[in-house]
């Protein structure tokens, strides 16, 4: 058994994305290292523009039982993002600076991706907002 992580897509328009995210333990499994959220080449819709890059500019958390941090895949050392603490519910809003866009330049996927420290039997859920660049 593993780790469960389930991704809906919420809102998918021209210039933004609404991700909500499930996180649950599996009570045996070590942490989630690199999981996948958001894809540039397979999270929006086919029919609109290739999109190269994202900008996050909210996320809203709550995690039980574990932290995890948010980055953005890069070949040679992943470009960290945030860090999200268990415990309690939590909203950062990063549009009033631009968001936090990804920095990974000509060597990352501009994957957005999750770690997680402490989940075993932890859950949690994030929304999470992008604007597409």
């Amino acid at each position: 058994m593993s780790h469960a992580i389930t991704i809906t897509k919420l809102m998918d328009g021209p210039r933004n994305a609404v991700f909500h995210v499930y996180i649950k333990g599996d009570g045996v499994s070590e942490d989630i290292t690199d999981g996948v959220l958001v894809d540039p080449t397979q999270s929006f819709d086919p029919s609109q523009k290739s999109i190269p890059s994202i900008t996050v500019e909210k996320i809203l958390y709550n995690l039980v039982g574990f932290d995890a941090k948010l980055e953005f895949d890069y070949l040679v050392s992943d470009t960290p993002l945030w860090a999200l603490s268990g415990g309690q519910e939590n909203k950062v809003c990063f549009k009033d600076w631009g968001g936090l866009k990804d920095r990974s330049a000509i060597d990352g996927s501009g994957k957005l991706m999750v770690s997680t420290s402490g989940l075993i039997d932890g859950f949690g859920t994030m929304l999470i907002h992008v604007r597409k660049d």
